[in-house]
Protein backbone atom coordinates (compact mmCIF):
# COMPACT_ATOMS: atom_id res chain seq x y z
CA UNK A 1 0.00 0.00 0.00
CA UNK A 2 1.05 3.07 -1.05
CA UNK A 3 0.28 5.92 1.67
CA UNK A 4 1.21 9.96 1.82
CA UNK A 5 1.25 12.64 4.32
CA UNK A 6 0.63 15.69 3.68
CA UNK A 7 1.39 18.13 6.93
CA UNK A 8 0.94 21.59 7.18
CA UNK A 9 -1.22 24.47 9.15
CA UNK A 10 -4.06 24.51 6.99
CA UNK A 11 -5.13 27.66 8.40
CA UNK A 12 -7.58 27.50 6.26
CA UNK A 13 -7.37 24.74 4.08
CA UNK A 14 -8.01 25.46 0.56
CA UNK A 15 -8.73 23.97 -3.26
CA UNK A 16 -5.21 24.13 -3.54
CA UNK A 17 -4.14 21.84 -1.40
CA UNK A 18 -6.84 19.39 -2.72
CA UNK A 19 -5.39 19.72 -5.98
CA UNK A 20 -2.03 19.13 -5.02
CA UNK A 21 -3.19 16.06 -3.39
CA UNK A 22 -5.60 14.62 -6.08
CA UNK A 23 -2.21 15.10 -8.54
CA UNK A 24 -0.06 12.87 -6.40
CA UNK A 25 -2.73 10.25 -5.25
CA UNK A 26 -3.19 9.91 -9.05
CA UNK A 27 0.39 9.72 -10.35
CA UNK A 28 1.80 7.89 -7.77
CA UNK A 29 -0.87 5.30 -7.41
CA UNK A 30 -1.75 6.51 -3.61
CA UNK A 31 -4.36 4.56 -2.10
CA UNK A 32 -4.48 6.91 0.93
CA UNK A 33 -3.65 10.79 2.08
CA UNK A 34 -3.57 11.57 5.44
CA UNK A 35 -3.44 15.31 5.88
CA UNK A 36 -1.92 15.74 9.12
CA UNK A 37 -2.74 19.42 10.97
CA UNK A 38 0.21 21.12 12.86
CA UNK A 39 -0.84 21.40 16.43
CA UNK A 40 2.53 23.69 17.19
CA UNK A 41 4.32 24.85 13.97
CA UNK A 42 8.35 25.18 14.45
CA UNK A 43 8.63 27.50 11.93
CA UNK A 44 5.43 29.67 12.07
CA UNK A 45 4.64 32.63 14.67
CA UNK A 46 1.19 32.99 14.55
CA UNK A 47 -1.98 30.70 13.55
CA UNK A 48 -5.20 32.12 13.66
CA UNK A 49 -7.92 29.08 13.78
CA UNK A 50 -7.51 26.89 16.70
CA UNK A 51 -6.29 23.01 16.18
CA UNK A 52 -9.66 22.10 16.30
CA UNK A 53 -11.14 24.43 14.07
CA UNK A 54 -8.49 23.54 11.52
CA UNK A 55 -9.17 19.86 11.94
CA UNK A 56 -12.96 20.39 11.55
CA UNK A 57 -12.23 22.25 7.89
CA UNK A 58 -10.02 19.59 6.68
CA UNK A 59 -12.54 16.89 7.36
CA UNK A 60 -15.17 19.17 5.71
CA UNK A 61 -13.05 19.50 2.72
CA UNK A 62 -12.07 16.01 2.62
CA UNK A 63 -15.30 14.02 2.92
CA UNK A 64 -16.60 13.36 -0.39
CA UNK A 65 -12.76 11.30 -1.45
CA UNK A 66 -12.67 8.19 -0.08
CA UNK A 67 -8.49 8.00 -0.28
CA UNK A 68 -8.23 11.09 2.12
CA UNK A 69 -8.47 11.02 5.57
CA UNK A 70 -7.50 13.29 8.59
CA UNK A 71 -5.10 12.95 11.14
CA UNK A 72 -5.04 14.20 14.65
CA UNK A 73 -2.45 12.45 15.85
CA UNK A 74 0.26 15.75 15.91
CA UNK A 75 -2.59 17.92 17.66
CA UNK A 76 -2.67 15.63 20.24
CA UNK A 77 0.75 16.02 20.69
CA UNK A 78 0.22 19.43 22.27
CA UNK A 79 3.95 20.34 21.13
CA UNK A 80 6.27 21.22 18.84
CA UNK A 81 6.42 18.04 16.59
CA UNK A 82 9.37 18.24 14.03
CA UNK A 83 8.57 16.02 10.66
CA UNK A 84 11.20 12.92 11.63
CA UNK A 85 8.90 12.72 14.53
CA UNK A 86 5.69 11.89 12.14
CA UNK A 87 7.32 9.98 10.04
CA UNK A 88 8.74 7.48 12.57
CA UNK A 89 5.03 7.85 13.80
CA UNK A 90 3.44 6.73 10.62
CA UNK A 91 5.99 4.01 9.77
CA UNK A 92 5.10 2.38 13.24
CA UNK A 93 1.05 3.25 12.30
CA UNK A 94 1.38 1.63 8.87
CA UNK A 95 4.80 -1.12 8.68
CA UNK A 96 3.99 -2.29 5.71
CA UNK A 97 3.32 0.53 3.48
CA UNK A 98 5.67 2.41 1.32
CA UNK A 99 5.65 5.76 2.39
CA UNK A 100 5.26 9.39 1.06
CA UNK A 101 5.18 13.05 2.61
CA UNK A 102 4.18 15.85 0.20
CA UNK A 103 5.66 19.03 0.22
CA UNK A 104 5.81 22.63 -1.66
CA UNK A 105 8.90 23.21 -3.19
CA UNK A 106 8.79 26.38 -1.19
CA UNK A 107 8.99 24.07 1.82
CA UNK A 108 11.74 21.78 0.12
CA UNK A 109 14.21 24.61 0.24
CA UNK A 110 14.55 24.73 3.97
CA UNK A 111 14.36 21.19 4.62
CA UNK A 112 18.28 21.58 5.30
CA UNK A 113 18.01 23.74 8.48
CA UNK A 114 14.93 21.14 9.76
CA UNK A 115 15.44 18.92 12.65
CA UNK A 116 17.63 16.13 10.80
CA UNK A 117 17.95 17.96 7.36
CA UNK A 118 18.98 15.78 4.36
CA UNK A 119 18.57 12.61 6.27
CA UNK A 120 15.14 13.59 6.36
CA UNK A 121 14.62 12.47 2.17
CA UNK A 122 15.69 9.16 3.28
CA UNK A 123 13.06 8.58 5.70
CA UNK A 124 10.22 8.60 3.33
CA UNK A 125 10.16 9.53 -0.77
CA UNK A 126 9.22 12.91 -0.99
CA UNK A 127 6.88 14.69 -3.20
CA UNK A 128 7.06 18.12 -4.26
CA UNK A 129 4.75 20.36 -5.35
CA UNK A 130 5.59 23.11 -7.04
CA UNK A 131 4.78 26.14 -5.98
CA UNK A 132 4.69 29.41 -8.41
CA UNK A 133 7.58 31.70 -5.78
CA UNK A 134 9.80 28.27 -5.82
CA UNK A 135 10.29 26.57 -9.17
CA UNK A 136 11.44 23.17 -9.63
CA UNK A 137 14.09 24.21 -11.58
CA UNK A 138 15.34 26.93 -9.32
CA UNK A 139 16.38 24.33 -6.46
CA UNK A 140 19.01 22.97 -5.69
CA UNK A 141 20.42 19.57 -7.90
CA UNK A 142 20.92 17.79 -4.00
CA UNK A 143 17.56 17.90 -3.11
CA UNK A 144 15.60 17.49 -6.82
CA UNK A 145 17.70 14.12 -6.65
CA UNK A 146 16.37 13.16 -3.14
CA UNK A 147 12.53 13.71 -4.19
CA UNK A 148 9.91 13.66 -7.19
CA UNK A 149 8.30 16.33 -8.60
CA UNK A 150 4.55 15.61 -8.95
CA UNK A 151 2.83 17.03 -12.38
CA UNK A 152 0.34 19.36 -10.92
CA UNK A 153 -1.39 22.76 -12.16
CA UNK A 154 0.77 25.64 -10.30
CA UNK A 155 -1.66 26.79 -7.95
CA UNK A 156 -0.95 30.41 -6.34
CA UNK A 157 -3.68 30.20 -3.93
CA UNK A 158 -2.56 30.95 -0.38
CA UNK A 159 -3.94 30.21 2.82
CA UNK A 160 -2.66 33.93 3.95
CA UNK A 161 -4.66 35.52 0.99
CA UNK A 162 -7.74 33.81 2.54
CA UNK A 163 -7.52 35.19 5.72
CA UNK A 164 -6.74 38.36 4.22
CA UNK A 165 -10.21 38.30 1.73
CA UNK A 166 -12.30 37.39 5.11
CA UNK A 167 -10.64 40.43 7.28
CA UNK A 168 -11.55 42.71 4.27
CA UNK A 169 -15.12 40.97 4.16
CA UNK A 170 -14.32 39.65 0.52
CA UNK A 171 -15.78 36.83 -0.62
CA UNK A 172 -13.68 32.92 -0.54
CA UNK A 173 -15.78 31.71 -2.68
CA UNK A 174 -14.14 29.22 -4.94
CA UNK A 175 -11.13 29.44 -3.54
CA UNK A 176 -12.09 27.01 -0.23
CA UNK A 177 -14.50 24.05 -0.70
CA UNK A 178 -18.12 25.04 -0.40
CA UNK A 179 -18.68 23.22 3.64
CA UNK A 180 -15.45 25.17 4.50
CA UNK A 181 -16.37 28.46 3.65
CA UNK A 182 -19.79 27.65 5.09
CA UNK A 183 -18.02 26.56 8.40
CA UNK A 184 -15.65 29.34 8.53
CA UNK A 185 -18.87 32.16 8.31
CA UNK A 186 -20.51 30.03 11.09
CA UNK A 187 -17.81 30.18 13.21
CA UNK A 188 -16.63 33.93 12.24
CA UNK A 189 -13.42 32.46 11.41
CA UNK A 190 -10.69 35.09 10.33
CA UNK A 191 -12.75 38.43 11.08
CA UNK A 192 -11.15 38.95 14.33
CA UNK A 193 -14.23 37.32 15.96
CA UNK A 194 -14.30 33.74 16.21
CA UNK A 195 -16.65 31.14 18.50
Amino acid sequence: MNIAIFGGTFDPIHTGHLLMAESAREQFKLQRIVFLPTGNPPHKQTIMASAMHRLAMIKKAIQSNPAFEASIWEIQQKRTVYTYEALAHFKKVYPRAALFFILGSDSLRAVPQWRQGIALLRQARFLIIERPETPWAGLPLTLRRWTRRVNSPLCAIASHEIRARRARRQSIRYVVPDPVAAYIQKKNLYSGISR
